[in-house]
């Protein structure tokens, strides 16, 4: 019991902490990201801007395989173990490098076009008018 209440509560605090990175960046809206990047002439510096919707987009992604893996500890804790589980089955080990290889690739996909769409988003912003931008 004991064993398992550690083990559980590790996997918890990797939950917790990944709350924590993510809930100041996921409140950082396109508009905040152009106050961030003006310059002091007044105008926008838009490598700031892409920084800054990269970072965005690379923690949410976080989150979400943060998320995910919790689940997949959580659901292998809670499958009974046999004996045979003990040992190290290199097809395992095979089949969870590819599947690794793909998650990273799917995961730097999906942070990529998080990213381009937080960009457009202020560069749509930046496009209006200034009366018409949200203040």
């Amino acid at each position: 019991m004991f064993r398992t209440c550690i083990q559980i509560t590790a996997l918890s605090l990797v939950l917790i902490s990944s709350y924590f990175l993510i809930k100041g960046v996921i409140s950082l809206s396109a508009q905040d990201m152009i106050k961030l990047s003006q310059t002091t002439y007044g105008g926008t510096y838009m490598r700031m801007v892409k920084n800054l919707t990269q970072q965005k987009s690379g923690t949410i992604v976080g989150f979400v395989l943060l998320l995910a893996s919790f689940f997949l500890s959580l659901i292998n804790f809670l499958w009974p173990m046999r004996w045979v589980d003990f040992e190290v089955n290199h097809n395992g080990v095979i089949l969870a490098v590819l599947v690794s290889i793909v998650i990273f690739l799917g995961a730097h996909k999906a942070s990529n076009v998080l990213q381009q769409h937080y960009y457009k988003q202020t560069e749509n912003i930046l496009k209006k008018p200034k009366g018409e931008q949200k203040q």
